[in-house]
């Protein structure tokens, strides 16, 4: 009997369900390689992408359940992908063969518990949840990637907000998330499907293992579209409510886009609460940019400076250290560094006639001008080190005139 290390048998079967469909349908079309498109890589067995994985962990996984011939071909499977892909599986696919009883131990003996253990680093705490639960996030992880639930942008907006949801409790709003993913494929893809029956076990683990989110699930509002949410996101920064945060088709508890609707709301006279509906989208339509006060408008560096900010009292004390090292704490031009420039070959120039004089030998002589040229060299870092530090200042001051930070 396999081991499913703490998942339901249900879960399990709606992986393997999903990646082969069946034992009959594996048998008839499973057993080779194959390629599944875009930038995967060969794959056989119960979706083991042989691309994907390292020679070390392929051999790890297959030795002793296939011949070496056929090992040896797996393994030089790692890291062919795309087009490559699809090119190894013409000229290697038809000499490997992967039994179901095979494909099926990997599956739960290897795959299984190596990516729970990634989907516990990626979404704390989904090892603690009843088995159909963790079983249906173990599923989209080996399906989308477990590092998905920390990666930016609009794509993997709701997997971001289910690791959220683990870290709070907040269980009953997942598989809201998980319907809300499937609007990534077409109502004919197989994952979309796929997205539904995770949604619908999930469900039921939480009323067989979590009986108070089950109770929740009516009261659960349907979570916002994430394409939504970044036209939001993108108009909010539009008319000046810079704050919002990053544009990721995330709607986040009291996360920086909620602050800005919020603050949206209260200048524009709408009921406050941080939802997304149909008043807020018509005034985001016809709201005009913020004004910025005048006094902001014009501001100079000595006001931020006046104001404590940090930013304007590091460049200072950076400017300073830097004016040391090149000999000014002033401002410098492009006149001012070509005449920097022109002073410190003049220098090295200098130093080079002078020890001539000397009756020094030729290795003396080397050594000296080696040292010149070394000061000059962090002279020269101290003025690259002082612009840098100027154009900060300049973008911090510009922003604030703007409006984008206080």
């Amino acid at each position: 009997m396999l081991e499913l290390h703490g998942i339901s048998h249900e879960s399990f079967n709606l992986v393997v369900d999903e990646e082969v469909t069946s034992e009959a349908c594996y048998e008839r079309h499973y057993r080779s390689l194959e390629y599944p498109g875009q930038a995967s890589g060969p794959t056989g067995g119960i979706g083991y992408d042989f691309g994907t994985q390292t020679r070390e962990q392929i051999r790890a996984d297959w030795a002793g359940k296939v011949s070496d011939a056929e090992l040896k071909i797996l393994v030089s499977a790692s890291g062919v992908r795309g087009a490559k892909a699809a090119a190894f599986v013409r000229k290697y696919g038809h000499q490997i063969d992967l039994p179901w009883e095979v494909a099926l131990e990997v599956l739960a003996d290897q795959d299984l518990p190596r990516y729970l253990a990634i989907l516990e680093r990626y979404c704390p705490g989904a090892g603690a949840l009843g088995p159909h639960c963790k079983g249906v996030l173990w599923s989209i992880a080996y399906n989308r990637d477990a590092a998905g639930f920390v990666k930016p942008g609009p794509r993997y907006a709701e997997m971001r907000e289910i690791r959220g949801c683990v870290g709070r409790g907040e269980l009953e709003k997942i598989p809201g998330l998980i319907r809300s993913m499937k609007r990534l494929w077409a109502p004919t893809n197989g994952v979309y499907k796929r997205r539904e029956r995770e949604a619908v076990l999930f469900e039921r683990g939480l009323a067989e293992h979590h009986p108070e989110a089950h109770a929740e699930l009516p009261h659960v509002a349907p979570p916002p579209d994430p394409d939504v949410v970044i036209q939001v996101q993108q108009r909010l920064r539009e008319l000046g409510y810079y704050d919002t945060g990053a544009v990721d088709g995330q709607l986040s508890p009291k996360g920086r886009t909620e602050a800005a609707i919020l603050a949206f709301r209260h200048e524009h006279d709408l009921p406050l609460k941080p939802d997304i509906d149909d008043e807020l989208l018509t005034a985001l339509a016809r709201a005009e940019p913020r004004r910025v006060s005048e006094v902001r408008a014009n501001a100079t560096t000595q006001d931020l400076r006046e104001q404590g900010v940090q930013t304007i009292a590091i460049t200072d004390q950076v400017k300073g250290w830097a004016g040391k090292i090149f000999g000014t704490s002033g401002g410098l031009t492009g006149a001012g560094v070509l005449a920097w420039i022109t002073d410190k070959a003049t220098a090295v120039a200098g130093a080079r006639d002078a020890v001539g004089g000397l009756g020094l030998n030729p290795q003396m002589i080397a050594w000296l001008l080696a040292g010149v040229v070394v000061l000059a060299v962090i002279a020269g870092l101290g003025v690259l080190i002082w612009h840098v530090a100027d154009k900060i200042e300049a973008k911090r001051v510009l922003d604030y005139r703007m409006g984008k930070n206080t």
